[in-house]
């Protein structure tokens, strides 16, 4: 009898080790759920607000005739490395840039597109039929957690979404808790946190579905990593233990 007691403890310490190691396969794999086809009628509108910086290029018949801002073909294919900093024109804290010929512009809260059309009223003002692009140089996101490369990203398109910030990132490690993401969003109003389920399709939806700049995407960690980790002293208290019961178990089979 003994020796059916010592041995059902042994099952049951090897069975709780394996059940806080492992990781049900429910949990591993995205967009979970039936074929049917998500209605989502989300769109990404990229605005601008103070502090961000942007690139105004200006296409004209005589672009000698504005330095600063007119583009030329011979200068169109150089390479620039400058940082978006030294190339870019930065809006004040009223959301207020200063451009070359046209002064002070108010962007503050405008989308890409508004902000295109109202640089451009201006200019024709001075220019017949001008050619203004328009474009966001400060689209940064942080991707921290269990993700395979953490860090800043700079976004050169004007477009990101989850799955693709993910991507940046090297994709999930193998610690990641895949129903418990969080992206951290700045609004006129303060910080939002919005909850992300990868497992379900429902994440590629409304206000997950894409990120926006300076964004945070944390990725929480399973309990598995915690019990991967484990320090040095639960590891030696863990062998004692085994240890014990294993000799717990042959004195009882030799009685």
């Amino acid at each position: 009898m003994k020796q059916r007691y010592s041995s059902l403890f042994f099952l049951a310490i090897i069975t709780i080790f394996l059940s806080i190691g492992c990781t049900p396969q429910r949990k591993m794999v995205y967009l979970q759920g039936n074929a049917s086809i998500l209605r989502d009628t989300t769109t990404f509108s990229m605005r601008i607000y103070p502090g961000d910086i942007i690139a105004v290029d200006l296409y004209t018949v005589n672009p000698d005739a504005f330095p600063g801002l007119g583009i030329g073909n011979d200068r169109a294919s150089i390479i620039d490395n400058r940082s978006a900093y030294e190339k870019g024109f930065m809006l004040d804290r009223n959301g207020i840039v200063a451009l070359p010929y046209i002064g002070n512009v108010n962007l503050n809260g405008l989308t890409i597109n508004d902000a295109h059309d109202t640089i451009s009223n201006r200019f024709k003002q001075y220019i017949d039929d001008p050619v203004v692009i328009v474009k966001k140089l400060s689209f940064k996101v942080s991707v921290i957690g269990e993700v395979t490369k953490p860090g800043l990203f700079y976004v050169p398109n004007e477009q990101l979404t989850i799955i693709e910030a993910l991507a940046m990132a090297g994709d999930l490690s193998t610690y990641a808790d895949r129903t418990n993401l969080k992206i951290l969003r700045k609004t006129s109003e303060g910080t939002i946190e919005i909850p992300v389920d990868l497992t379900k399709k429902e994440a590629f939806v409304g206000q997950s579905k894409y990120i926006y700049p300076d964004d945070v995407l944390y990725v929480a960690p399973t309990r598995k990593k915690a019990f991967a980790q484990v320090s040095v002293a639960t590891g030696v208290f863990t062998s004692i233990l085994s240890t014990l019961i294993l000799l717990g178990t042959l004195y009882v089979r030799t009685q």
